[in-house]
């Protein structure tokens, strides 16, 4: 094995990963919240609080909260039929995507950034 293919390297690798996916997601949350807060709330599944919260980061607490080595956002794929709405034949286009955003606004705002922040 390769030094880097090490598994110390690839477990590196990932944690290098995740945290500049939770940077690109903090920084994307807050362009959105500050463009159109309402909008913002409903694309991203926030709730009001935690949008709040999130549009009020510093700088440097956001690239505090993006440095964990877990993923702070959530996909809200987790929905079998929202899955299978997206990738069901005979619709188009526009149907799919109507049809999933109303799957999605009948979901609850994600609770995990609430945790987080606490």
């Amino acid at each position: 094995m390769s030094i880097s293919q090490s598994p110390f390297m690839q477990d590196s690798n990932l944690v290098n990963e995740l945290r500049e996916v939770n940077l690109s997601y903090l920084l994307l949350a807050q362009r959105m919240l500050r463009d159109d807060f309402s909008k913002g709330m409903y694309r991203l599944g926030l709730g009001k609080d935690v949008a709040g919260l999130l549009v009020e980061l510093s700088t440097s607490q956001v690239l505090s909260l993006a440095s964990s080595n877990s993923l702070i956002c959530g996909f809200r794929l987790n929905d079998i039929a929202l899955l299978g709405a997206l990738t069901k034949d005979g619709m188009n286009g526009t149907l799919k995507q109507v049809h999933a955003s109303m799957m999605l606004a009948q979901q609850e705002p994600d609770q995990v950034m609430q945790e987080v922040s606490q």
